[in-house]
């Protein structure tokens, strides 16, 4: 009987661990940015491939079982706007389809950023985990590169694939005329 209950103790440690924080329209909706982005799988979040997001915005709906996310890629040496809009499942899964299909939660969130954890399986079948810390300002503090050099671990994911993402010469270009554009709209 002390087996089974040490046992049970350690699988309610374990899955709480895992928890899903949950997020709310006033710390999500707003002007984001891709801070790091590592995988398991690095051909896909290298600079010029499918699964390099440099987060512009995002906004939750419905108490945040919609969240909807503005970003940038560079595909073909062009900088591409997409929108993605993913449903929460009763898991706390966001679901959406982007470069194939996608599960993501959100594993971790404090003091103006988002630490995603994200599953693309893509078109042939291949399975990524992908790591995308979404931040307010510009960079983390030793500390919380120290938490996301963990959080990676947990999803087989190691530090050598973890990429700090500073915007390329053709993704500012493109986001300075879209700032141009949206600043001639509201004249």
């Amino acid at each position: 009987m002390v087996k089974f209950l040490l046992l049970a103790f350690a699988l309610s440690v374990s899955c709480a661990h895992h928890k899903i924080p949950e997020i709310s329209p006033s710390e999500v909706d707003g002007k984001w940015r891709t801070l790091y982005i590592g995988a398991d799988n690095t051909e896909k979040v290298i600079q010029g491939g499918p699964l390099r997001a440099y987060f512009r915005h995002m906004e939750c709906s419905d108490e945040c079982q919609t969240l909807t996310i503005t970003f940038n890629t560079k595909e073909e040496g062009k900088c591409q706007t997409h929108t993605v809009v993913g449903r929460k499942d009763e898991d706390g899964q966001y679901k959406t389809g982007f470069s194939g299909n996608n599960d993501f939660h959100v594993v971790e969130k404090a003091d103006g950023i988002i630490i995603f954890h994200n599953v693309n399986v893509d078109s042939s079948g291949k399975k990524t985990n992908v790591i995308l810390v979404a931040g307010k300002g510009k960079s983390l503090s030793k500390e919380q590169k120290e938490r996301l050099e963990n959080i990676a671990k947990e999803f087989d994911i190691s530090k050598e694939n973890i990429q700090h993402l500073v915007p390329t010469a053709i993704i500012r270009d493109f986001l300075r005329q879209q700032l141009r554009t949206d600043a001639g709209t509201l004249s």
